[in-house]
């Protein structure tokens, strides 16, 4: 028998333990331990942030999106490991559903989920141009984090994996597009569930079918638009695929750019930490392990894993910053 491409699921002992743990000092790489950090900074933020605006806006519209967050993440990373298996994380410290998601994914989505939104939601757009603008914002940011993450075996793809197919240096191209496209899904959801429905006065049993449906609303709004591009890429139009998705990104930022007016509140300090804290620390890891691109390998590591796009990564980190940057302007007197 093959042994796994995966070498946590090669950990026998922990595959058979719902929840396992693991000493920091022995964790793959130092990177392990820096993106888990990251993190806890992002969640610690949110519940915050949440807890704040719910006292200034005197409804429950930012918990119940960070929670969404929170449902929606565990929900969809549930998917990937029991469904077409075509991805398997490292091991981090804390490890659960016998090896398969580690704590600081768990704490990704509402970390970095809830700060695209909530940023995005300073401007007050039209819940159509807020979606695609979260899909802009949510896409390129990510892009840091999914060109990082294989490079350093914070997770590996399969190659063989017909639904990975085709992939951007170490990214599917299918995890752009879902990243993208679901956000715009997600915010849009949101904004009826968690904002305006506690807004209208809407009765609680109806806000908590509306949150526990949330995941399944947003696959059922997502996933249609995937069969364009899965066609395309079975009838061997990958590069094709690939231009609808540049597209689409494309005209989600025209969007944000014709939409985009200064907004009417004061710098939230709070909801900028995370933000900051995700592009300076992915910068410092693209820093710090800046010779394994100098060493490279036929676009490999000396530890044989995949190298990431220094060009969306260079995009991403930049636009991302300028856009938070632009949304909390330094000198706006508004009230809050």
């Amino acid at each position: 028998m093959n042994e796994h491409i995966a070498y946590a699921m090669r950990n026998t002992e922990a595959r058979q333990s719902f929840i396992s743990f693991n000493h920091p000092l022995e964790l793959l790489d130092w990177s392990f331990l820096a993106v888990e950090l990251m993190m806890l900074v992002g969640i610690l933020c949110a519940i915050a942030h949440a807890i704040k605006e719910a006292k200034k806006q005197d409804h429950n519209g930012a918990l119940l999106t960070l929670f969404a967050c929170f449902y929606y993440g565990i929900l969809m990373d549930m998917f990937g490991y029991y469904g077409p298996e075509s991805f398997w994380h490292g091991e981090f410290t804390v490890m659960f559903l016998y090896n398969r998601l580690p704590l600081y994914i768990a704490l990704f989505y509402p970390a970095f989920m809830y700060h695209a939104y909530m940023t995005i939601r300073r401007y007050e757009f039209s819940p159509i141009v807020e979606a695609m603008c979260v899909g802009f914002y949510s896409g390129i940011t990510y892009q840091l984090f999914d060109n990082l993450g294989p490079q350093l075996g914070w997770w590996i793809w399969d190659p063989e994996h017909t639904n990975n197919h085709p992939f951007l240096n170490n990214v599917p191209v299918i995890s752009y597009q879902w990243f993208c496209i679901f956000s715009a899904a997600f915010a849009l959801i949101a904004r009826y569930i968690c904002w305006e429905w506690p807004k209208q006065g809407a009765s609680k049993l109806k806000i908590g079918i509306g949150i526990a449906a949330f995941p399944f609303l947003i696959f059922a709004l997502g996933t249609p638009t995937f069969i364009p591009f899965k066609a395309l890429i079975r009838n061997d139009m990958s590069e094709l695929a690939v231009a609808i998705y540049v597209l689409i990104l494309s005209v989600f930022g025209f969007v944000f750019l014709i939409n985009y007016r200064r907004p009417a509140l004061k710098r939230d300090t709070l909801l900028m930490i995370f933000p900051l804290v995700f592009l300076i620390g992915h910068l410092y890891l693209y820093i710090a392990k800046f010779d394994q691109l100098l060493t490279s390998n036929n676009g490999l590591t000396a530890s044989g894993l995949p190298i990431g796009n220094l060009l969306a990564v260079t995009f991403g980190l930049a636009t991302s910053l300028a856009i938070l940057l632009f949304t909390h302007p330094v000198d706006n007197r508004s009230q809050a």
